[in-house]
């Protein structure tokens, strides 16, 4: 079985990555400073992702057990990597490691600056900082960086870091998006990593009340997650531990039940015997896992079964 599988978060210096990272993080693990090279040893985060499944599912696993279960979410693992200079395939600046470390991850966030300030100085100030033209100039450095390297093709997410007050401006920042997907492949979401950053001090409640004052419905980070969770071709399937605990594992698709079997333990996978399967909607209709057997819902399946996203299975050894 694969190592799990990790996102790396890259860019120019001082574009806000180790801020972004806190923010996933939900603490400041990364020393966030308005000069380069704040980044120098790799930072690593797990990050749960949020699947209103698995609250559904601990009311049926609750009605049967009578308290609640223990809850553990699909993750998704983000690395912090050093910032990129102009000619770091020379080893320019901190290239050497920065390009190493990118060849073991699985994907890319690469961020971006699209905001303006004055303390926070630019490598290549050769346009107007948070312009369209900085920010076009700015991806194809890193993407060449990555070409002579030799780090090799990986997919991407683009993340426009912008101010705060930029966020309501959705005529710009859909111009700012269309102009990345006209000159380069890859997904572009908009985020104001400080302000993601400054809702770590907020409790869920404030949270929503900080981000409606914003006109903003939902926080970036949220959709970062999703989006990295797909960007590594994952799919997620669930067990009950003697009822008592509920887990969401994450697996690439196309993987089998013997796989699956091995991501929750080895000796499942060396003692496999069959897997009862259902599927997460089914469940959740029939109430439990009694009549959805009774009433022939949940099949049995071999070793070489492919798991669908939203499974949930038993495995029997």
């Amino acid at each position: 079985m694969s190592s799990k599988l990790s996102v790396g978060i890259i860019g120019l210096t001082n574009v806000g990555k180790s801020t972004l990272f806190n923010a996933l993080a939900s603490r400041r693990l990364a020393e966030t400073a308005p000069r380069p090279f704040t980044t120098i040893d790799p930072h690593e985060a797990i990050v749960p992702l949020a699947d209103p499944n698995l609250e559904k599912l601990a009311v049926i696993v609750k009605s049967s057990i009578g308290s609640d279960p223990k809850i553990i979410p699909a993750t998704v693992t983000f690395i912090d990597i050093a910032g990129l200079v102009k000619d770091a395939h020379k080893g320019e600046g901190l290239g050497n490691k920065f390009l190493a470390k990118i060849r073991e991850v699985d994907a890319l966030i690469h961020v971006v600056r699209a905001f303006e300030d004055e303390k926070v100085s630019h490598q290549h100030p050769t346009h107007k900082v948070g312009s369209i033209d900085q920010i076009i100039e700015d991806i194809g450095i890193v993407n060449l960086e990555l070409e002579l390297g030799d780090v090799g093709k990986k997919p991407v997410i683009f993340v426009l870091n912008v101010e705060e007050g930029k966020l309501q401006k959705i005529e710009l920042m859909n111009r700012f998006i269309n102009s990345i997907k006209v000159k380069f492949e890859g997904k572009v979401i908009t985020i104001s990593a400080k302000m993601e950053e400054e809702l770590i001090d907020l409790n869920k409640t404030e949270r929503m009340e900080y981000l409606k004052e914003l006109g903003v419905e939902k926080s970036g980070l949220e959709k970062l997650i999703v989006s990295a969770y797909k960007l590594l071709d994952l799919s997620t399937f669930y067990t009950i531990k003697g009822g008592k605990e509920l887990h969401a594992w994450s697996l690439k698709k196309g993987l089998t039940a013997l796989e699956a079997a091995e991501k929750v333990h080895t000796d499942f996978a060396k003692n496999f015997i069959k897997a009862e399967v259902i599927s997460v909607n089914q469940l959740l209709e029939t109430g439990s896992w009694k009549p959805a057997k009774e009433n022939g819902l949940i099949h049995l399946e071999g070793k070489d079964y492919t798991v669908q996203d939203k499974d949930v299975i038993e495995f029997k050894v």
